[in-house]
């Protein structure tokens, strides 16, 4: 499988990395993760294991992506934990409805959004800021494991549909995060891609092992999804 995911780094940082794994008990279990430089080699048997290719696009880290404009009326605070960040209210209304319907209301005083519920960090929220900040630039900026399920519960608050199907599609090869657990985020975030994977694309013996494995946690889903699960598992090509 090949992937692509953004992280910070130095011009001479690697450029690729290499991920094998292997199932295992009915999950994928790393077996070893190979990071490569320009020009660099490396040997590894994959016979009895899968694998995924990432490219590393490499990103500057900037302050503030999403600066306020000249604008005074441009000002919207955003609060987490005890930190707060004023941003660009024009940017993230052209990327999130939510934020329109917030600023679409006269206020007083400028608006702010708490996002203490979310359980993320500020530095996750400038990750957020900065893939928003790149699509308005028309670049890409891709999750990586360690910031993917901060950028998808963030681009669910804030409806922004391109960045959640690219959290999505990493999450579908992102054998770093259980499969369970990626599985158990299908129904919240409605993730119908990822739940494709699991009714068409993984194998019925694999699929069984990993329902076996995990049952009292999927006590948690649909009627409807138990039922699809059922329909996959009897029928075999």
């Amino acid at each position: 499988m090949k992937d692509a995911a953004s992280h910070s780094t130095n011009a001479s940082g690697p450029l690729a990395q290499i991920v094998l794994w292997k199932w295992e008990g009915g999950a994928q279990k790393i077996e070893n993760s190979i990071l490569l430089d320009r020009g660099g080699l490396a040997d590894f048997e994959c016979l009895n294991s899968s694998f995924v290719i990432r490219i590393l696009k490499k990103r500057e880290v900037i302050e503030n992506p999403c600066p306020p404009l000249s604008s005074p009326d441009d000002d919207f605070t955003v609060h987490i934990g005890g930190c707060q960040v004023t941003v660009s209210a024009h940017w993230l209304m052209s990327v999130s409805p939510v934020v329109e319907v917030i600023l679409s209301v006269e206020m007083k005083e400028k608006p702010l959004i708490n996002l203490n519920s979310l359980d993320i960090t500020m530095e996750q929220f400038m990750q957020f800021l900065e893939s928003v900040n790149d699509h308005l630039q028309h670049g890409q900026t891709y999750p990586n494991p360690t910031n993917v399920l901060a950028l998808l519960k963030l681009a669910d608050h804030f409806q922004i549909d391109w960045l959640k199907d690219r959290c999505e599609a990493h999450l579908i090869n992102c054998v770093e995060i259980p499969l369970i657990e990626r599985f158990l985020l299908i129904e919240p975030y409605r993730l119908n891609n990822l739940k494709n994977y699991f009714l068409h694309y993984l194998d019925i013996d694999k699929l069984r092992e990993f329902i076996m494995a995990n049952h009292q946690l999927l006590a948690s889903i649909s009627k409807d999804f138990w039922v699809e699960l059922t329909v996959r598992l009897c029928h075999r090509q």
